[in-house]
């Protein structure tokens, strides 16, 4: 089953790649009828300008008909006093015949790219294997009988400590117990040494000046003379 399933996959990779192969003959297909077409409009466009010349010219003299006529034509109406008498007016000629069809123009240049065509379906899933037979389960053997119990080994050496495990949350603050009787007093303690004296500190504002005292009395002049006697 798998070598078939490897066949399909390898056909639908030999099928994916004719595919484009396919779609590229197809473009270059379309191209080459593009270019055949242009070239035979070129083609038709060279024949229509050969026939208007051999049309037009005398392979006697080889000289183009139709322009030696517009020479002359222009040549009369640029020198119109150095013609000879007028002569009777000619009867009207034949019409002409229908001129030549022009040219077929160029071809245009190519459209634009159509759109990508849909995704292909996609392929037919392979076929499953088989499933294998499952084999048939063996015999249960019976059950052995039960030994006896052996003697109890010695006691084993001591392993070493575990590392410390998690520090578990700490626990709710428990009641406040009762207040202790106070205690005895102390003996007191010798007196301390003097500490080092402290720096002075700044001076203070000058406080407010006080109210004047009363006037004294003026006392006796001890002279006898009376500049100081006054009553």
């Amino acid at each position: 089953m798998d070598k078939l399933a490897l066949v399909l996959n390898k056909a639908i990779e030999n099928i994916s790649a004719l595919s484009t192969d396919v779609a590229r003959l197809k473009l270059a297909n379309a191209q080459l009828v593009a270019r055949c077409a242009a070239a035979d409009d070129r083609i038709r466009e060279l024949e229509s300008r050969l026939g208007i010349m051999e049309s037009n010219v005398n392979p006697e003299v080889f000289i183009d008909v139709v322009k030696l006529e517009e020479l002359m034509i222009k040549i009369c109406r640029e020198n119109p006093n150095n013609l000879g008498p007028r002569g009777p007016a000619g009867d009207t000629g034949p019409a002409g015949a229908t001129g030549a069809t022009g040219a077929t123009g160029c071809i245009g240049a190519n459209g634009m790219t159509g759109a990508t065509g849909p995704t292909g379906m996609q392929g037919t899933q392979g076929v499953q294997g088989i499933q294998g037979l499952q084999g048939l389960p063996g015999v249960q053997g019976a059950p052995g009988p039960t030994g006896a119990t052996g003697a109890t080994g010695a006691t084993g050496f001591k392993g070493a400590n575990g590392h410390m495990g998690i520090t578990g949350m700490q626990g709710a603050p428990g009641m406040q117990g009762p207040q202790g009787e106070r205690g005895v007093p102390g003996e007191k303690g010798p007196i301390g040494d003097i500490g080092p004296e402290g720096r002075q500190g700044r001076d203070g504002n000058q406080g407010p000046r006080g109210d004047a005292g009363p006037v004294g009395k003026r006392g006796q002049c001890g002279c006898d003379c009376t500049c100081m006697r006054k009553t």
